[in-house]
């Protein structure tokens, strides 16, 4: 069941970075390059992630009742889910965020989010407020909405590169039989997603420190094992965005024949890379961190 609990999280996670991620990015080509996606692509990404936002919330709410009550057939019981709901940090934080996913499924539903900001600003809003219920945020006294917004920073970071990447595939698809296109999109999603990457780094480690501090880091602990094995993957997606960067984007540009190949192979490489480094962290999130 806790792998079951960690999928849920990671879909959730995954689902609101994806809009988060992808509407700001298109945000940016529309006003630096007046660059449009397929209005029917970016619709059905942004239903379908809502979708699963939405779901999941319902679901994670249910199971962290049954892991409360120490038996998970209580995932469903109303008196199990009353007392999360009204007892609980995440249960107050669930109230309005279950009220804000609807909101984001009806405007990701009747909306074309392509051309609409209002998807990327809920799913922003939603998932910063993840923060609040994190290991850093309950660790850390009355610092702890400082560690929650540096969560919120970090999961908004990720959002960002994890929503551009899918956008840039989607282009890349588009453009698939002319990719002198895409030089545009790759140079401004370069030029954002370094300080994604930054952010992402930055507040990582300050992250992990608060968590696990240096003091109790060890090689023995599982938790710092599976953490270690979460920055490695992250590391390979920052090397290979540094070849997307550095090689492969002058490769477009000067027209090499398997530059379109390689780099679209890249970008899915990182895409499938970033969902894993997701699914880690949820299940972080289930461990104690020690």
């Amino acid at each position: 069941m806790i792998a079951f609990f960690a999928a849920v999280r990671a879909i959730h996670f995954a689902s609101l970075m994806a809009i988060f991620g992808a509407g700001a990015f298109l945000a940016l080509l529309r006003s630096r390059l007046h660059i449009e996606v397929s209005a029917i692509a970016a619709r059905i990404l942004f239903a379908t992630a809502a979708t699963l936002a939405l779901i999941t919330a319902v679901a994670w709410l249910g199971l962290v009742a049954g892991q409360m009550s120490g038996d998970w057939h209580y995932a469903l019981d109303p008196a199990a889910l009353t007392a999360v709901v009204t007892g609980t940090r995440f249960g107050q934080v669930f109230l309005w965020r279950v009220g804000g996913l609807a909101v984001l499924w009806i405007a990701c539903i009747l909306k074309t989010p392509s051309q609409n900001l209002l998807p990327a600003l809920l799913a922003a809003a939603l998932l910063g407020a993840l923060g609040l219920t994190s290991h850093a945020a309950a660790s850390s006294g009355e610092f702890g909405i400082v560690r929650a917004g540096n969560d919120a920073v970090h999961l908004l970071a990720g959002g960002f590169w994890l929503g551009g990447l899918l956008v840039l595939a989607m282009l890349m698809w588009r453009h698939r039989e002319a990719p002198a296109a895409l030089l545009g999109p790759l140079q401004l999603f370069s030029a954002w997603g370094t300080y994604a990457i930054a952010a992402l780094v930055v507040t990582g480690v300050t992250n992990a420190a608060s968590i696990l501090p240096v003091a109790a880091v060890s090689v023995r602990s599982f938790y710092a094992r599976v953490l270690l094995s979460k920055v490695a993957i992250a590391s390979v997606m920052i090397a290979l965005a540094a070849v997307n960067r550095w090689r492969l984007v002058p490769a477009l540009r000067s027209g090499e024949p398997g530059a379109p190949h390689d780099l679209a192979r890249s970008i899915g490489a990182e895409i499938a890379l970033g969902a894993t480094v997701i699914a880690i962290a949820a299940w972080l999130g289930l461990m104690p961190p020690r």
